[in-house]
């Protein structure tokens, strides 16, 4: 039989104001827990650096109070938990200290991670172990995937879950249709993110010869984008550079991924 693990090649940055809001969101009884984490993954697509922090607190922290679905004591706890993620300062590793907007996009690109890792997986059943940012293994030997002779190997996915013949693993993006809206030019930058849609088809694909179910999926934080746009954009190149193949991953949003666990 063969057996599915993972390969960590480097811890990636958290700090504890990510910790703290995801230990809040992922303790929320069930049904306060979606709306507050769509309400959030929506405030999230509007404030993006300090200073829209400190605008909307200054202009809109009372309507989006009230908007949120829990008690007086609870909302104050979550307004301070974004506060501290927005405002609150950091160093690295060699004392000295990161660029705020530079820190808030490092902490924004871990939560959603986080919350996957915590809340996930969608098949519980079929998951003994999981693990964060890593590059697939099966039978203790890294995958390899090429496309067109280009080697793919090196990347990895942000989360993993597995069991007994079953994987189950997750790219996240902040906003997944903005994400691939950079993969439609001609720079370093768009060429990066075409071989990530191509590297999760084909990782699919050779997953699929070793395990009778796999479900990778590419998880946007932006509850609204527009899905059909973003499904057809990375069907037209994995058509270009791989073939007439069905797509073998699947775009969710953070709404479908609280639905579906």
């Amino acid at each position: 039989m063969n057996v599915f693990s993972c390969y960590v090649d480097v811890e990636r940055f958290l700090g504890l104001p990510v910790k703290e809001l995801v230990r809040f969101l992922v303790c929320l009884p069930y049904h306060l827990r979606i709306p507050t984490i769509v309400l959030i993954a929506n405030f999230f697509q509007h404030v993006d650096k300090t200073k829209d922090f400190i605008e909307f607190e200054r202009t809109k922290r009372e309507e989006f109070f009230n908007s949120i679905p829990l008690k007086e004591h609870s909302k104050t706890r979550l307004w301070k938990l974004l506060k501290n993620f927005f405002l609150k300062h950091s160093e690295n590793l060699s004392g000295k200290e990161i660029p705020q907007n530079d820190l808030i996009a490092l902490r924004k690109g871990r939560l959603f991670e986080e919350l996957v890792f915590n809340l996930g997986p969608i098949n519980r059943k079929a998951v003994t172990l999981t693990c964060l940012h890593c590059q697939p293994m099966v039978n203790r030997k890294k995958l390899k995937i090429f496309c067109n002779k280009k080697d793919l190997s090196s990347k990895n996915i942000d989360v993993a879950f597995w069991g007994r013949n079953y994987v189950e693993g997750f790219e996240c993006k902040g906003n997944v249709e903005f994400f691939i809206r950079l993969g439609m030019g001609n720079s370093e930058r768009s060429r990066k993110v075409k071989e990530k849609i191509l590297y999760l088809h084909l990782l699919s694909k050779e997953l699929k010869r070793y395990f009778s179910d796999v479900h990778i999926y590419l998880a946007s934080f932006a509850p609204e984008i527009d899905i059909n746009f973003s499904i057809s954009t990375c069907k037209k190149w994995v058509k270009e550079y791989c073939g007439n193949e069905k797509l073998q991953f699947r775009i969710i949003t953070v709404k479908d991924f609280l639905k579906e666990i």
